[in-house]
């Protein structure tokens, strides 16, 4: 046995993070869970451990110390202005740097064709985990829902990771179609594309149902460009499932968790932005032509709109008010009487950051403020990646993490320019598109960057990008 997990840790190190998720979702009445120790000791014991067994350590203590760095620099500059919680604020920048540093620590670790085909069982497993535990969550009445009754179904997911678990279901999709892509037998073709399709419609988020298309347009494109490129035999079973699941989808969007919540939404935008135009129209001003001076200068104008505005944020962020004043957030939001905006809760939380930002000084904005200033409850934590990457750990730490981004980008544009055909493979592509897929909803859905659970597959990722640009191209030469 310790022979057999010695040959195979990799793969249970991804395939065991569903059964982290689940561990959680059943011990959430818990001040904290076992998932969320279990991810920090991995996250410390990859990099120790590669101390002892590295025998050229330097590259590696360098890229640890760059992290190490401005961590550093961040907590020293928040103790400068005085910490809130210093606990809370190194506890959330451990899960933001979780992801380079197991990024780093897989490139190491992921060095041949074994330990790669480890990590690709891995997350095959996890894939077919995650799905068994939603259908058994199903089966037995016990799942969460993403929205509400009759808006979604998420599983064994816990409340605050439901929109967040959009994107390990999105992520985990690429691989388990990977298969049915190349698969000699039509079940395959066939059945893997619908399961994912079904998971993804009834999950109810934009990030979901929006991917259907994404995935399985993007590989019905590399079906028929792989083809015309390499002349690889097209599997019609396939490409006839994909094309007609998207167009089902499309069909029956109407009846859809994703169509219902959306629906709501621009129901109650479109209520509150007629009861805002109605009540400026009642004063004798055309709420389409009003200017910003008549909204902040005309005192009646402006009682309508304040009222407005209190009404929206005081269901939201109860002490956005309190803290900032009316004439500042009127400001931020530039006077703006367009209601689906004001009562956006994305929009808030960002306007919320935004106003913390600009009482920081020079210093603070570039090391990014300390994340309690949002609270610890999570109610103001800004849901986009890039944006909470820019407040809280300011100029340098986002660049930082691009910049880290970006080297993998340009490891894969590279290896394309110098052999393009030869890399036009399923698995590159399937890489290619997961990595696109996660960076996009890095920004459209959140949470990507700065939940352990939902970052370990983009270091997978990241890594698996580099032995195949970098490590694969070695063992060849050798």
């Amino acid at each position: 046995m310790p022979c057999f997990f010695k040959q195979n840790w990799i793969s249970f190190l991804i395939a065991v993070q569903p059964l982290l998720d689940i561990l959680a979702y059943f011990r959430a009445d818990a001040v904290a869970t076992e998932a969320g120790y279990i991810r920090l000791a991995i996250m410390l014991a990859l990099p120790i451990s590669l101390l002892f067994v590295l025998k050229n350590r330097k590259r590696f203590i360098i890229s640890m110390l760059c992290i190490g760095t401005y961590c550093a620099l961040h907590v020293l500059n928040c103790l400068r202005v005085g910490y809130i919680n210093a606990f809370f604020d190194i506890s959330y920048l451990s899960k933001v740097v979780q992801m380079p540093v197991l990024a780093i620590c897989l490139i190491y670790y992921i060095k041949d064709g074994q330990t790669r085909t480890q990590a690709v069982k891995g997350i095959l497993i996890a894939a077919a985990v995650t799905g068994a535990a939603l259908a058994l969550a199903c089966l037995t009445g016990t799942e969460n829902v993403t929205y509400g009754e009759g808006l979604g179904v998420s599983g064994w997911v816990i409340d605050s990771n439901r929109c967040a678990n959009s994107i390990i279901l999105v992520t985990l999709s690429v691989f388990a179609v990977y298969p049915a892509v190349y698969s000699d037998k039509k079940i395959v073709n066939i059945l893997i594309p619908v399961i994912v399709a079904v998971i993804f419609i009834t999950n109810g988020t934009k990030a979901c149902y929006f991917s259907i298309f994404a995935i399985f347009g993007a590989y019905s494109g590399f079906v028929l460009l792989n083809s015309a490129v390499n002349g690889k035999k097209i599997k019609l079973a396939f490409l006839i499932t994909a094309v007609s699941l998207m167009a089902v989808s499309v069909i029956i969007y109407p009846y859809t968790p994703r169509y219902k919540v959306t629906a709501m939404q621009q129901s109650a935008a479109a209520k509150n932005q007629g009861e805002l135009e109605r009540k400026i129209a009642a004063l004798g001003y055309d709420p389409k032509t009003i200017t910003r001076e008549e909204k902040l200068n005309i005192p009646e104008v402006r009682a309508v709109i304040e009222d407005f505005y209190y009404r929206a944020i005081m269901g939201v962020i109860p002490d956005m008010i309190d803290r900032f004043g009316m004439d500042r957030i009127l400001d931020c939001y530039d006077v703006s009487i367009d209601a689906a905006k004001i009562i956006d809760t994305r929009t808030m939380k960002l306007s919320y950051a935004s106003l913390v930002r600009s009482d920081c000084d020079t210093l603070t904005r570039i090391l990014g403020f300390e994340v309690t200033q949002m609270g610890t409850d999570g109610l103001r934590d800004v849901e986009n990646d890039y944006p909470a990457l820019y407040y809280y750990y300011g100029y340098l730490g986002l660049a930082l993490y691009c910049a880290f981004l970006a080297y993998f980008i340009f490891r894969v544009c590279g290896k394309l320019l110098a052999d393009f055909k030869g890399s036009f493979t399923i698995w590159n592509f399937a890489l290619i598109l997961a990595l696109g897929l996660q960076l996009a909803l890095a920004q459209f859905s959140g949470a990507l960057m700065r939940r352990p659970n939902v970052s370990i597959y983009l270091s997978v990722i990241l890594a698996l990008i580099y032995y195949q640009t970098v490590r694969d191209g070695e063992e060849n030469r050798k």
